[in-house]
């Protein structure tokens, strides 16, 4: 496959078997019906949010490279415009939008009695009630990644002792049971969860992470230590060997694989092209999927969208919001300055690195995009 012609239709011509099953969905699909329930739109919503958040960072650090070329101040003709103070204005775009996002996210969700810190079974491991049978209960709270935000105490790694388990923050004992991350002859106490899942899981109102929920073979609940005078997560058992516990809202997996994504494509080994071309990436994989779920929605013909399983939410809200004229042209704009900014690159072989390095964050964010839908009944 060539490399010739603009960088952002060499992406989207590179993987089209992948960009096909990441935009038409069945997720997408029973959305654009109204068959989609709202319990599973709530859950996938707690999900995007949180997205929506990490990629106000996201764009800080894009902003933060952007060094503007100097101009002659005595010139008299008109200043040009420069691909940089392009890709500027298009960034704080980006936080206008997303801020307008979150907030219609918070207005939605009210109107409509959906959850936005709905944890999904596939992610928690037990039934989405306080108390359950299953041996995994999620304990893990809000996401904090490396920074003045960030557990004080030890993250990014395992002591000795625990194995990885299921990657929900515990660890299998091999005899069916689930232990808590947490070992105990670890030199960071209280550090389960982020000793197990490479970061901390810190709480919105703590000061260092909490262990899990610990269980023996015997199925006897066991209280994790309290911090700070306080116990987080309770865990007990309720005859019968029942769990109960509180169960925390957290980033799934896949989630935490965006933010992981966003916040390497920021990084200060990335080129501001690069991190561009992954925004509009993102965009538009976004834009093509919702509008697959509008096309399900005309062929459907169903107008009195509060029959819907989710009461009208997508079909009446949400479809609409991300289909629009408005959000189409922000994505242009997005791969205009991508297209711009890779005209720049002067020299065959150069480029073809810059395609090369554009290509595996296009085919990262391709599989994020796809396995990001949540798993709908046929």
């Amino acid at each position: 496959m060539t490399s010739q012609g603009p960088l952002t239709a060499y992406l989207l011509a590179s993987t089209p078997n992948a960009l096909k099953r990441a935009t038409t969905h069945p997720f997408l699909a029973s959305a654009g019906r109204g068959t989609l329930p709202k319990s599973q739109l709530s859950q996938w919503l707690s999900q995007d949010r949180l997205y929506a958040q990490s990629y106000v960072r996201f764009i800080g650090l894009l902003l933060s490279k952007i060094r503007l070329p100097t101009q002659n101040p005595t010139s008299t003709g008109p200043h040009l415009q420069t691909p940089e103070f392009n890709a500027i204005n298009v960034l704080i775009d980006a936080l206008v939008n997303i801020r307008a996002e979150l907030a219609f996210f918070e207005k939605t969700a009210n109107d409509y009695s959906l959850d936005l810190t709905a944890i999904s079974a596939e992610e928690g491991g037990c039934a989405l009630t306080s108390c359950g049978l299953g041996t995994d209960i999620t304990t893990s709270a809000g996401i904090s990644t490396s920074g003045s935000g960030s557990c004080p105490g030890i993250s990014g790694g395992e002591e000795e002792g625990p194995t990885p388990g299921n990657g929900n923050g515990n660890v299998s004992t091999g005899g069916g049971a689930s232990l808590a991350s947490t070992d105990e002859t670890s030199s960071a106490p209280g550090h389960g969860l982020c000793l197990s899942q490479g970061e901390c899981q810190m709480p919105s109102d703590g000061d260092v992470c909490v262990p899990g929920p610990q269980f023996n073979e015997t199925g006897r609940g066991v209280e994790p230590a309290a911090v700070g005078g306080d116990v987080k997560g309770k865990v007990g058992v309720q005859g019968s060997g029942e769990r109960c516990g509180t169960i925390f809202f957290c980033a799934s997996r896949t989630t935490r694989a965006y933010i992981d994504m966003f916040m390497s494509a920021g990084s200060g080994g990335v080129s501001v092209l690069e991190g561009l071309a992954v925004l509009w990436a993102t965009e538009i994989c976004y834009l093509r999927s919702w509008r697959f779920a509008a096309k399900c929605m005309a062929e459907d013909g169903e107008k009195d969208y509060r029959k819907d399983a989710d009461g009208g939410a997508l079909r009446e809200q949400f479809i609409k919001n991300w289909t629009s004229v408005e959000f189409e042209g922000f994505v242009d704009r997005i791969g205009d300055v991508v297209d711009e900014m890779a005209g720049q690159i002067k020299g065959a072989e150069e480029l073809e690195i810059m395609r090369g390095r554009c290509l595996e964050w296009w085919r990262q964010i391709v599989w994020l995009e796809e396995n990001f839908w949540p798993t709908v009944a046929e």
